[in-house]
């Protein structure tokens, strides 16, 4: 009888750790040289690491991800009536393939059978490659390789069993860092005018926004007191 009321009153508590990984539509954007690019959909993939526990909906998380950043300049087909000549479509961009690192917290709330999620975080980014189109040749090699930003990302869980969940996630990661940087120089040279030959400033941040789906995975232990 005592040790039945002692069951009774002990108390069952479940932590863990959550592993999700998840993919999807990059989109980003920027302006360089006066140039407004035109919108640039790539796709990124990313992994996280979570804390998780029944008492309480914050928790920390780390993310490892493979992002595609940049910007594009298309310009339409057109016909020269001069010439006769007929000019295809083109498009010229910038692609950052990035490693992103980032560290964050993050709530959770139940809404019915579901979750709503939203987190904020801080990010690292190192560039393990970079390809420029013809119109962004002249830049090439003034990337930097680390870069640092934001991340903002709100998202729907889908519970499939106690362990095992979908979820999808929007997210948005302003870069705080210049992903290339090229100050104002005076070449020295002068044009036959007489006015002075200099390459503009290019200052290029990524912008980014993101949407992606994927499996979430509750690697769950019991405490009991």
């Amino acid at each position: 009888m005592i040790t039945a009321a002692l069951m009774s009153a002990s108390v069952v508590v479940a932590q863990g750790t959550v592993y999700s990984i998840l993919g999807g539509l990059t989109m980003s954007t920027q302006t360089v040289n006066g140039f407004e690019k035109d919108p640039f959909f790539r796709f990124h993939a990313v992994g996280y690491m979570e804390s998780s526990s029944e008492i309480s909906p914050n928790s920390l998380y780390a993310s490892l991800g493979y992002h595609i950043k940049g910007s594009a300049v298309n310009s339409a087909a057109y016909y020269d009536p001069n010439t006769g000549t007929e000019q295809a479509r083109q498009s010229n961009s910038m692609e950052f393939h990035n490693l992103s690192l980032g560290f964050g917290v993050k709530q959770r709330k139940e809404v019915g059978p579901n979750f709503l999620s939203y987190g904020f975080g801080v990010r690292g980014d190192f560039n393990l490659s970079t390809d420029f189109g013809y119109l962004f040749a002249g830049l090439e090699g003034t990337e930097n390789n680390f870069t640092y930003g934001l991340d903002f990302n709100v998202g729907f869980e889908f519970p499939i069993s106690e362990l095992v969940s979908t979820t999808i996630e929007f997210g948005f990661s302003p870069d705080l860092s210049q992903q290339i940087y090229v100050p104002y120089q005076d070449t020295g040279y002068n044009y036959s005018d007489g006015s002075p030959v200099v390459i503009a400033e290019s200052s290029i941040k990524n912008i980014v926004f993101e949407a992606r789906a994927g499996f979430r995975f509750w690697r769950k232990v019991i405490y009991t007191d």
